[in-house]
């Protein structure tokens, strides 16, 4: 029955980082989407905020994936294999990876605040500005935050007088989204509800990582011991 046990837990560990290793090319995904995900370099670019930001998160993110991509696969000739050299490897280095995870979550947690408060810096300042006095490159990026996310001004709908073409409603945009033709929402609060949704998707990609690795971790400690102890799995 105990061998019967060490068997499951054995192709339950291969199939753990077989979906580990899904994970890794994954999370380089996102980071891939975080670099050009539709309209996110054009909100950053407008309120004036370097892309080291975002690009910094993403070259990040496509880091981690890299290696749990190779942890992944490590984890399964570990499984596949029974080496008890792999699996303690393994699970070192998840572990590593893991407790990295917890720290940038965290720090990513404490920084929020500050990333929002840059947003709206840079919504107040551009507010500030005639939209008729911007350049043609601003007044591109205003237009088409404007149209994408359904909003007329920046911090107020009637900051620009007189009010752009892209503040008019979509023709098939809901009634109670627009008044008198145009949009009824300022920019400032479609931008950090838009932002914000793509922070909640990454996040709840990376929680649904950090439980994995963790059922990940245990699997590898009993196959592990099993190993040291049995010498071998039968």
């Amino acid at each position: 029955m105990e061998g019967c046990g060490l068997q499951c837990i054995k192709y339950l560990l291969f199939a753990f980082n077989l979906i580990f290793w899904l994970a890794g090319a994954g999370l380089i995904g996102v980071g891939i989407y975080v670099m050009v995900a539709y309209g996110v370099p054009d909100v950053l670019t407008l309120l004036s905020i370097s892309e080291l930001l975002l690009k910094g998160g993403a070259i990040g993110l496509i880091v981690v994936g890299s290696i749990v991509f190779i942890v992944g696969f490590l984890g399964c000739c570990g499984a596949i294999k029974e080496n008890r050299c792999m699996l303690g490897t393994f699970f070192t280095l998840l572990l590593i990876l893991f407790l990295a995870e917890i720290g940038v979550a965290i720090y990513a947690f404490v920084q929020r605040g500050q990333f929002f408060g840059l947003i709206n810096t840079g919504v107040d300042t551009l507010s500030a500005v005639p939209y008729n006095s911007t350049d043609d490159a601003i007044k591109t990026l205003i237009d088409f935050t404007q149209t994408y996310l359904k909003c007329c001004g920046m911090n107020a709908t009637d900051n620009w007088s007189p009010t752009p073409d892209s503040c008019a409603c979509a023709a098939n945009a809901a009634s109670s989204i627009c008044t008198n033709g145009n949009y009824n929402t300022p920019c400032k609060t479609s931008i950090t509800t838009f932002l914000e949704e793509k922070v909640m998707i990454v996040g709840g990609i990376g929680i649904a990582i950090g439980l994995t690795q963790l059922i990940g971790m245990i699997f590898a400690c009993c196959l592990f011991q099993a190993k040291g102890k049995d010498g071998e799995i039968v």
